[in-house]
């Protein structure tokens, strides 16, 4: 029997069902489309965020009016000690399930979509959601399991709280945790194995070689175009490179279709693109290809193209030909995998000249946002575009975790703001998110805010006026229900007066270093159009810049701008308590955090500590993390001339964690955003994740 699509006066969400829906699939889905627990089990194996809560709490929290903080002389150290919690645990050992557990529990789908075509949400959306082809040739279904990601219930009993960031903060889901079946299963993970797999069902075999993810997102907009907004229309396709010569302007072909100012009437939905950063010449093991599927997958195809995913790499090599579709061609057969190929993006540093001629800086450690600005003018149909790493992974839902950072910055009002993003939130000293922005907002009487935009000398602000003189006369109003230009994932501070190295590396600028600024280390970020369109037409027509990580904080600052920290979840391997965390993170005056000389991110100040963060520039935690719960032991090649890293404080570097797999299951961790992880094979490679070691 022919497969019937589900048209868009259904409800395709998974709530309880309405009868028409129920009847619907259960009708016209094949038998052999389902997953393995088969139709009549398959919607109370679906978990969608808020559905279990976990109620089970980590006592390993001291009362932080009862710890003592170590001496200054000795901050960092007393502590400096390694929590095996993170891997004392598994499958077998979870809050959800009783102490005496004899049986693998069983994983649950999970699904963190809205409920598109819903009452409630044609009450809000323009447009009519239709379910895309995926990689098998067969349309989505959400309630089949080789579509999507499975979770278990709670988390491994004794798994550590988050030291920076909560759940609660964001909205996050943090009932749940994957394991590595289920986080990458759908996307290939193991598809080979022979063995069973307690508590998993392994889906048919994709031919991987065969899918074409660029056809499959353009299909999915294709069928989902009525509920976006088009802010160009033109006849060309997408170039995959960057062109040497800035776009021609175009006349906008109108549409029909217009955003209405009216807040009650019906908005079309807003566009990402989702640009990954590589190289030509990087090696792919088997979780590169999982995790660019699962972003694929995850962020663009189960949406219905709200999103879109980009290769944007790098030819290192200037003597490599880019110019014509020959030199492409040949690029892409030598060095991308087939199924990517359609969304590779190249450049290299002699394009980033030949648009930006009034700088002599190209390199991406110091202009990593030239590129992006490129792409933005040549694929300027998004409103915003995500940067992300090929070393950063999650082991939570993409589309939950992008979702929650947007409403977590859309709902930040601009009162105190930039004096916000610049603290570590530390929930076992701050308390709950409310309780940290009171004590934010009484530190900061009397104090001078930032309220507006803060131009450089001699540019005009394009950004929106405060709707008040003063921030005493507003009410924490201005701001809330605004979508974000800037969404950071660690806080974002002033460096002027800071010892972090590269604070001082401006360029064109009249005031040299005393030209206002912000940043906040790592690039992955969301940037709004808008506020690439600036950053962009200040390069091109004044050769004005900062280094990389200061570049979207600082035209927002410039602007008046919206940019947001938003404190996800991040955990450190350490016995380091929230009191001592705070006095060693958050040093200075409430209006200017980590903006001083003794700023936490003066590098090299407290490597004992950052290298075992979960989230960060660099770190062995997040590489540890990712690689035992992939199931791999700690390495006994980790060495150079026989002895294990080691910094030059004496602190080693190496390989860490346990596997107890055989005792406690599978590590099952809650969402947890990690960066850098530079080994995804089983055999280390000559990358490390902590700066200064390779092999």
């Amino acid at each position: 029997m022919d497969m019937k699509i589900p048209t868009a006066d259904i409800n395709v969400g998974h709530g309880p069902p309405t009868s028409h829906s129920q009847i619907f699939y259960t009708e016209h889905i094949r038998k052999d489309s389902l997953s393995p627990l088969g139709w009549k089990d398959s919607r109370r194996y679906i978990l969608k965020p808020g559905d279990f809560l976990d109620h089970s709490t980590y006592d390993g929290v001291p009362d932080p009016a009862q710890e003592a903080v170590p001496d200054e002389s000795i901050l960092g150290i007393t502590h400096d000690k390694r929590n095996d919690k993170f891997y004392l645990g598994g499958t077998l050992s979870l809050t959800s399930q009783p102490d005496n557990q004899q049986s693998h529990p069983s994983s649950h789908i999970y699904d963190p979509y809205p409920e598109y075509n819903s009452k409630e949400w044609r009450r809000t959306w323009q447009g009519e959601f239709l379910p895309c082809l995926g990689p098998h040739g067969q349309y989505l279904d959400r309630t089949r399991a080789e579509d999507m990601v499975q979770v278990y219930k709670g988390k491994q009993k004794g798994f550590p709280n988050p030291s920076f960031g909560s759940y609660e903060a964001i909205g996050l889901d943090g009932n749940v945790c994957t394991d590595r079946y289920g986080r990458f299963g759908a996307y290939g993970h193991d598809w080979a194995g022979g063995n069973d797999v307690p508590g998993y069902h392994r889906p048919v075999a994709t031919l991987w070689d065969e899918v074409n993810w660029g056809d499959l997102q353009t299909k999915c907009f294709e069928r989902n175009m009525n509920r976006y907004l088009p802010e160009h229309e033109t006849e060309t396709t997408k170039q995959m490179k960057l062109s040497s010569k800035t776009p021609i302007s175009r006349e906008k072909k109108p549409s029909g279709r217009t955003q209405s100012n009216d807040p009650n009437s019906l908005r079309y939905h807003s566009r990402s693109a989702v640009i990954i950063r590589g190289w030509h010449n990087m090696d792919w093991t088997p979780n590169d290809y999982s995790y660019i599927r699962s972003l694929i997958m995850e962020l663009s195809l189960h949406s219905g193209a709200e999103y879109e995913v980009f290769l944007l790499v790098h030819v290192l090599d200037d003597s490599i030909p880019i110019s014509s579709d020959a030199d492409i061609q040949r690029l892409k057969e030598t060095n991308i995998p087939d199924e990517f190929r359609d969304i590779t993006v190249f450049f290299n540093n002699k394009m980033l000249e030949d648009w930006y001629p009034k700088i002599v800086e190209h390199r991406a450690i110091f202009q990593h946002f030239q590129p992006v600005q490129i792409f933005s003018q040549l694929f300027p149909d998004f409103d915003y575009y995500w940067q992300f790493e090929m070393d950063s992974r999650n082991f939570g839902h993409m589309y939950h975790f992008l979702d929650k950072a947007a409403e977590f910055a859309k709902e930040q009002p601009r009162k105190y703001l930039w004096e916000r993003n610049a603290y570590f939130y530390i929930p076992g000293f701050h308390g709950s998110w409310s309780s940290f922005s009171n004590m934010v907002r009484s530190k900061m009487i009397g104090k001078d805010s930032v309220w507006g935009p803060i131009p450089a000398q001699g540019m005009q602000p394009l950004g929106p006026t405060p709707p008040v003189p003063s921030p005493q006369d507003d009410d924490f109003e201005w701001g809330v229900g605004e979508e974000a230009d800037l969404i950071t994932f660690l806080p974002i501070f002033d460096p002027e007066n800071s010892k972090w190295g590269f604070g001082k590396i401006i360029y064109n600028f009249p005031q040299g270093t005393e030209t206002p600024r912000r940043t906040s280390v790592i690039t992955m970020s969301r940037v709004s159009r808008k506020l690439l369109a600036l950053m962009h037409d200040s390069l091109s027509t004044k050769g004005q810049a900062v280094v990389s990580e200061m570049s979207p904080a600082t035209w927002a600052l410039f602007h008046g701008l919206k940019a947001v920290h938003v404190p996800h979840p991040i955990y450190i391997d350490g016995q380091w308590t929230p009191k001592e965390l705070d006095k060693i993170y958050n040093r200075g005056p409430p209006e200017k955090i980590s903006g001083n000389p003794d700023s936490v991110w003066e590098y090299n100040l407290v490597n004992r500590i950052m290298y075992r963060i979960s989230f960060m520039y660099s770190s062995q935690t997040s590489e540890d993390l990712f690689r035992r719960w992939l199931g791999y032991k700690p390495s006994i090649t980790q060495y150079t001339d026989g002895s294990r890293h080691q910094d030059p404080e004496g602190l080693f570097w190496y390989d860490g964690g346990l596997l107890r797999e055989e005792t406690y299951g599978r590590l099952c961790f809650p969402p947890i955003f990690v960066h850098p992880v530079k080994n995804t094979d089983e055999e280390l490679g000559p990358s490390r994740p902590v700066h200064g070691f390779s092999d």
